[in-house]
């Protein structure tokens, strides 16, 4: 006889399991460890398996011996959850995103794998309204995105995004505090909007008990300083008493190491709904997989004992990755807990999609904006015959301060390389435009693992169409760099499917010419266009400029002033963002 039991598993987050116990019989057993995420307890000498595989463990078992099911059964075939008809979107979904949210409405812990650009963020703030969960924690493993969600919350939705220890300063900016800000807020969540959003670094917020604990350092048990962690322990406390019932966690492959501080804090948080986000496809590497699948409920062992199934060990110490086995199992466990759709298999996506990425300047970078921002002669600027030109210091302070001073940050750069390391691994080539060959030289630099080609105006015309060809042609060349006064016309690069602005041109004409390199017959594959900007500077001026309709675009007429110059000088140079307290 075989007894599967029905019953909700300490492990698991509180979700229910199987538990299944039988007499000793080798067929039985053989079935039972074909399944991946079977984990076997010696106390009561039960496997334990997810609920979802009922069916299947009854079919493949049925047929040895008869099968008695006890405990809290939960009905199998329960009724699709269907988008309520007088729900209204608003902004208009695509087929695959309506697609997404039904999946999400009808699945509480789960993967959102679609790739790059297909509108992950949008599905996951439907799914949130529709649910009217009380608060929706957003934790972006990419630091810069939490202006991103907040951005697109205000969007997609009629609620609001508020980023965890937002303050307005003296000066009128929104600025991000510190710790002590974002638990203050936490006490106050009854005052907050439906959208919470931090940074997965705000997890490792810690402090001493003044107490010793035994801990695995390295493979040793040693004797460690015992902390607690004042956020995590409020967030799980919120989502204890309902206060926050869903959690989604962006770029989540971003935290991909379950032994690193944050990632641990990370899982050890859970709520009745849990979105895990990426675009990546973590299979070139499954065992990034474990961090998610365990956060998700669907991976019980300890990170060893997955390496350890899925890994072929060896190198030095013999802990080394040098080959994976038992994929099928992976892919079985994906199969029933990861929605992923690909750009070309989705046919209602648009030819090309844009995307403004925020970033936020470190220290460092942000006192040259400021020292280049004061340098600003406004009433000089103002007598100018081309005061665009005068602006060019504080522009490249956002783009590439070492060109002004001995600096090495760079938040563009950083996220730069991680929107090329995530298009390569991807199978995509990238296209990186700026106005300045001093930023383009030094993308050139840091982008030389990808074996770079470049067009500005400092290669020479009769290399270019070499360069162009080694683009187009060299698989082991990943990444074209060059600016949009050479490589913005005349060329075709249709190997190229991501395109990433470093810096915006005055106008829109000369961005979609400069895109059209990608977007033009021959292209087999969508485009995604990133615009990096830094926040609370010139960049968000320029692209209001740029991308928005008003009276302040039709004063720019092919990068000249045609108009009332002072208007268009005051709003650049403005920096104040205003913010609303909401009051729920």
């Amino acid at each position: 006889m075989i007894n599967i039991n029905i019953d909700k598993s300490k492990n698991c987050n509180g979700e229910y399991s199987l538990f299944i116990t039988f007499d000793f019989n080798t067929e039985i057993l053989s079935i039972v460890k074909s399944f991946p995420t079977r984990v076997y307890n010696p106390t009561n000498k039960s496997w334990e398996l997810p609920f979802s595989q009922l069916g299947e463990v009854v079919n493949k078992l049925s047929d040895i011996e008869n099968i008695t099911i006890t405990g809290k059964y939960v009905k199998l075939n329960k009724d699709e959850i269907e988008i309520p008809k007088d729900y209204e979107f608003k902004t208009v979904p695509f087929e695959h995103q309506l697609e997404g949210v039904k999946y999400g409405l009808n699945h509480d812990k789960w993967l959102l794998g679609d790739e790059q650009g297909l509108g992950k963020t949008k599905q996951v703030i439907d799914i949130a309204e529709i649910k009217k969960v009380k608060h929706c924690l957003i934790i972006c493993c990419v630091n810069g995105l939490k202006w991103n969600w907040k951005n697109e919350i205000e969007t997609h939705s009629n609620s609001f995004g508020w980023i965890l220890g937002q303050r307005v300063n003296k000066k009128g900016k929104v600025v991000i505090k510190d710790n002590s800000e974002r638990l203050e807020d936490l006490m106050n969540i009854d005052v907050l909007p439906r959208f919470i959003i931090t940074n997965v670094e705000t997890l490792r917020y810690k402090v001493k008990t003044g107490r010793k604990v035994k801990k695995i350092v390295k493979r040793k048990e040693q004797w460690v300083d015992e902390y607690k962690y004042p956020i995590t322990e409020k967030l799980q406390e919120l989502c204890d008493i309902g206060e926050i019932d869903m959690i989604a966690v962006d770029e989540f492959h971003k935290c991909k190491n379950p032994e690193a501080e944050q990632t641990e804090q990370l899982l050890s948080l859970h709520a009745s709904t849990q979105i895990a986000m990426t675009g990546t496809p973590m299979m070139n590497k499954p065992v990034d997989l474990y961090a998610p699948l365990h956060w998700l409920g669907y991976e019980k062992h300890t990170f060893w004992q997955f390496k350890y199934h899925y890994c072929h060990l060896g190198g030095f110490s013999g802990t080394e990755v040098l080959g994976y086995k038992h994929l099928e199992e992976i892919t079985d466990t994906l199969d029933t807990m990861m929605l992923r759709r690909l750009k070309e298999d989705v046919l209602d996506l648009p030819e090309k999609t844009y995307i403004n990425e925020y970033v936020e300047m470190g220290v460092e970078q942000t006192k040259v904006y400021r020292q280049e921002h004061t340098a600003i002669d406004v009433t000089q600027l103002k007598m100018s015959n081309n005061p665009l030109a005068e602006l060019i210091r504080l522009r490249q302070a956002t783009g590439n301060p070492a060109i002004l001073v001995d600096i090495k940050e760079n938040a563009k750069f950083d996220r730069m390389e991680e929107l090329v390391d995530d298009a390569v691994e991807n199978g995509k080539k990238v296209v990186i435009f700026s106005n300045w060959t001093q930023v383009t030289d030094s993308v050139l630099i840091r982008l030389n693992k990808y074996n770079p080609a470049t067009i500005t105006g400092k290669v020479k015309d009769s290399d270019t169409q070499l360069q162009k060809d080694k683009f187009q042609e060299d698989d082991t060349c990943k990444v074209i760099v060059g600016t949009i006064g050479k490589m913005g016309t005349g060329y075709t690069l249709t190997a190229g499917s991501v395109v990433i602005f470093l810096d915006e041109p005055w106008n829109m004409a000369l961005k979609e010419q400069a895109t059209d390199r990608c977007h033009r017959i021959g292209q087999e594959n969508n485009i995604t266009i990133y615009t990096l900007l830094c926040k609370n500077t010139i960049d968000e001026r320029i692209n209001d400029i740029v991308e928005k309709k008003g009276q302040m675009a039709n004063i720019l007429i092919d990068g000249t002033i045609e108009g009332d110059k002072n208007a268009l000088i005051n709003y650049l140079l403005s920096s104040k963002i205003y913010i609303i307290m909401f009051i729920i």
